[in-house]
């Protein structure tokens, strides 16, 4: 079972793996005319497996010089969603519900200069992948794409019904964003 909230999502062929041989799989997804919006893509995982890495390449461009200059980020983001994920309703943002890790207190903030803050409330449980990719969109576009390249190893335990979970959101300047993932695994 698959699912996508907006974008295109390409799939690579995958043979069987061997249980405790260790094993790849990769996917790639784009999302066309982000502006202040956002879309997930999901899949079930329907073996118990560990996952060992992740390579995650995603990239932002813009589409079109904008009026007046400004910034322009992408928050991305993959976890673990144990049974199928949940999105929060009416977000333009597409964002999902990360259960709060049980291992860590609530996150506090300590701000005397009156800034604004936004944080996660909590610390968030099983995600291995959180990057922000942010540049400054001059009137001429020049300059202004960005992209980031994370390797990791969550070491994490995946049970069978379990679902993989990644996301990317956007606010300022609009653009395209594309995700490539490959991920080592091992079936338990």
């Amino acid at each position: 079972m698959a699912g996508i909230a907006a974008g295109t999502i390409t799939g690579l062929g995958a043979a069987s793996a061997a249980t405790g041989q260790p094993s790849t799989a990769g996917f790639g997804w784009e999302v066309t005319n982000l502006d202040n919006n956002g879309a997930d893509v999901y899949f079930q995982v329907r073996n118990e497996i560990a996952l060992n890495y992740v390579h995650i390449d995603t990239a932002f461009m813009i589409t079109s010089p904008p009026a007046s200059p400004g910034f322009a980020e992408v928050l991305c983001r993959a976890a673990v969603s144990h049974g199928a994920p949940k999105f929060v309703h009416g977000d333009p943002g597409a964002a999902f519900v990360s259960q709060q890790s049980v291992s860590f207190g609530e996150v506090q903030i300590y701000n005397p200069n009156h800034l604004d803050v936004g944080a996660d409330g909590f610390v968030l449980q099983d995600v291995f992948y959180h990057v922000i990719l942010k540049t400054w969109v001059p009137t001429d576009g020049t300059a202004s794409a960005t992209s980031r390249h994370v390797s990791a190893t969550p070491l994490l335990t995946v049970q069978a019904g379990d679902y993989l979970v990644f996301h990317m959101n956007h606010a300022g300047v609009p653009g395209d964003a594309e995700m490539q993932v490959v991920l080592g695994y091992t079936l338990s």
